[in-house]
């Protein structure tokens, strides 16, 4: 079965080589020109890289809402119109002010957010600066203050700071790196990490599409080098990596069709196993995996959802 794919990287790549790149603080991926920056982390690539002055966060507990993490206090837009509904639909980011008017592209542009941390104890307001509406859904540019500088959200990139997609109804666990389904949560997902990474190489909408949130789950492992599925990171900027899915999003190529297996992913877990990007597996020492064969493609394992190739 084939997608109807929403995202123009779909369209323009039939497989992928992820290239990462690393300047001194963060951990930048470069997907085929396209690059990508990770966050000050221990190591490996982050879930997300978005940061409002210290706080880090990626998860938005609704509008006007009790929350212990951080939430929305308010929404103010140019002319002090207040928004007393924020929502994703289709990709875009929307408000609702009292009346029922809806506000969305450059009506947001401007507005003023306010977040709170500690269950209110801490408020930080951010300002959405600019949208990039050149793909197939919006991206939105926030910025904040830190001791009186203007800081981007989302880390500079290669083309300057980054972007977030707004995924809902989403949670992730970036302990053990499990998707689970929050209703009314918005996840400001970066273009500078894994998350929106997956997201924007068309994961997100095939695994809404399916109705199965386990599918974008594993992208984002595959995308962090995630082998015993239990939310640590196995590679580093620098690596270079051939993904394939059983989708035909990012469908296997002739041009790396004899390069090394590094693995091959199910939902649950990792079916074969070779070489890993930086050394060997070794979180799987506990567990039998086998080698992948020298010729493995899907028809190898039906249960198979993404290979990945050496370069």
């Amino acid at each position: 079965m084939r997608p109807d794919l929403r995202s123009p990287v779909a369209s323009l790549f039939a497989s992928l080589l992820l290239i990462a790149c690393a300047p001194e603080d963060d951990d930048d991926v470069e997907l085929r020109g396209v690059l990508i920056t990770g966050g000050g982390s221990s190591g490996g690539t982050v879930f997300n890289t978005h940061v409002l002055d210290d706080q880090v966060f990626s998860e938005l507990e609704p509008l006007g809402q009790p929350h212990i993490g951080p939430g929305l206090d308010s929404v103010s837009l140019a002319g002090n119109i207040e928004v007393l509904q924020v929502a994703e639909e289709a990709g875009e980011l929307v408000g609702y002010d009292w009346l029922g008017f809806k506000y969305s592209g450059e009506a947001l542009l401007g507005s003023q957010w306010i977040i709170s941390f500690s269950s209110g104890l801490l408020e930080i307001p951010m300002i959405l600066h600019h949208i990039d509406d050149d793909g197939a859904v919006p991206h939105y540019q926030f910025y904040h203050h830190k001791n009186a500088v203007k800081q981007p959200n989302c880390p500079e990139g290669q083309d300057g700071p980054g972007h977030a997609r707004v995924l809902s109804g989403l949670s992730v666990d970036e302990d053990n790196g499990e998707v689970s389904e929050v209703p009314g949560l918005l996840y400001l997902a970066c273009d500078t990490g894994a998350t929106g990474k997956a997201a924007d190489l068309g994961y997100y909408d095939w695994a809404r599409s399916q109705g199965d949130l386990e599918l974008f789950e594993t992208a984002i492992r595959v995308l962090r080098a995630d082998y015993c599925y239990d939310g640590d990171s196995h590679t580093k900027p620098g690596v270079e990596l051939v993904l394939e899915d059983d989708w035909g999003i990012h469908s296997p190529s002739p041009e790396h069709a004899d390069n090394p297996v590094e693995a091959v992913w199910g939902p649950s877990g990792l079916l074969c196993r070779g070489k890993g990007r930086l050394t060997d597996i070794a979180c799987l020492s506990k567990r039998k995996v086998p080698e992948c064969p020298k010729d493995t493609t899907f028809a190898t394992y039906s249960d198979a959802v993404f290979i990945t190739r050496l370069p």
